[in-house]
């Protein structure tokens, strides 16, 4: 009687959560998290695995690219088809430290903005460029560009260019914006844009605009006019630390920090506007890796806790994989 019950609670929570592996058993598995409330309907989640095959680990990438699933780790390149099942490729990690440079998908190949060594209070930073199409071997295109020395940016494309908006080098936050036709030849475009001085914006388009997501968010037709679709994300909450991706017409922000405490809430919308908020089953987290690869929305990567987080004094990493799907 009491198997059942618990089955019957986590039906009634609206969510049942099952293996993306075929030769899985069938069963339910409890996830010791907040009850779930499917303000969307229509969505929902899979784990895929609860440990990938490699190191727990948190801000890198994942790219659906020809066909395939990727993750642009700090301890190397790992593929899958299916989110499962992981192999690890040849390829190496050439940004090295990738809590502070990005790589990004660009005409039919992987593009490393750059090369960090160390950590914020003293580090290295060059602007040499690779290259990847075989996702085998990275061709250097130039071991020094005029890419802005900087790092907390995150590229994005448009118009088939890339554009760098902010960062920081250390000392000074910018609100420039610059872009390329190549990765190695940048050209500013603007200064002192509207929204001022930024860090760690994320970049998505939707409906022939890109938004910039931080606290507050905006949006733009061509990356240089920009208009404020809302002041707070979420209202009285101070935001950082999400990743964003468009699936189904819609922004999907996942992995925030609010406040200064983690969560698994996952913050929906359709216009930048209005955003509605939806729990997930996946643990606690920020810094994850999430990307729409056949029709999907993989997520993987991240961490939790560390100093400030009561009764958690050390940070928690993770590899699970989840899917969510409609």
């Amino acid at each position: 009687m009491k198997k059942l019950l618990i089955i019957l609670l986590t039906l009634a929570a609206g969510y049942v959560i099952i293996s993306c592996n075929a030769h899985a058993k069938a069963e339910t598995t409890i996830i010791d998290t907040p009850a779930y409330q499917e303000t969307i309907p229509g969505y929902r989640w899979t784990e895929c695995t609860s440990g990938a095959a490699f190191p727990k680990s948190y801000n890198f990438q994942l790219f659906s690219f020809r066909d395939t699933l990727w993750a642009f780790h700090p301890g190397g390149n790992w593929y899958t088809k299916n989110g499962t099942d992981w192999a690890k490729s040849a390829l190496p990690n050439s940004i090295n430290n990738l809590a502070f440079l990005d790589y990004v998908q660009f005409n039919n190949s992987i593009l490393g903005l750059g090369h960090f060594e160390g950590n914020i209070e003293r580090y290295k930073l060059t602007t040499e460029i690779y290259q990847t199409r075989d996702m085998r071997t990275w061709t250097i295109l130039a071991k020094k560009s005029n890419l802005p020395e900087r790092f907390f940016y995150h590229p994005f494309v448009l118009d088939n260019k890339i554009w760098i908006i902010g960062g920081t080098d250390g000392s000074n936050s910018f609100s420039d914006i610059w872009n390329s036709t190549d990765g190695v030849h940048w050209a500013k475009q603007a200064d002192d844009l509207p929204f001022g001085k930024r860090e760690g914006s994320q970049f998505v388009a939707l409906k022939n605009r890109v938004y910039m997501i931080n606290n507050d968010v905006w949006s733009s037709p061509d990356g240089l006019n920009w208009v404020l679709e809302t002041k707070e994300l979420v209202k009285g909450k101070e935001l950082f630390g999400g990743t964003a991706v468009v699936f189904d017409n819609r922004i999907w922000l996942l992995g925030c920090n609010r406040d200064g405490k983690f969560t698994s809430e996952i913050l929906v919308s359709d216009d930048g506007k209005e955003w509605t908020a939806q729990r997930a089953p996946w643990s606690p987290r920020g810094g994850i890796a999430a990307c729409v690869y056949n029709g999907k929305i993989f997520m993987t990567g991240g961490k939790y806790g560390g100093p400030g987080i009561a009764g958690q004094t050390t940070f928690i990493y993770s590899n699970d994989v989840w899917s969510l799907e409609k």
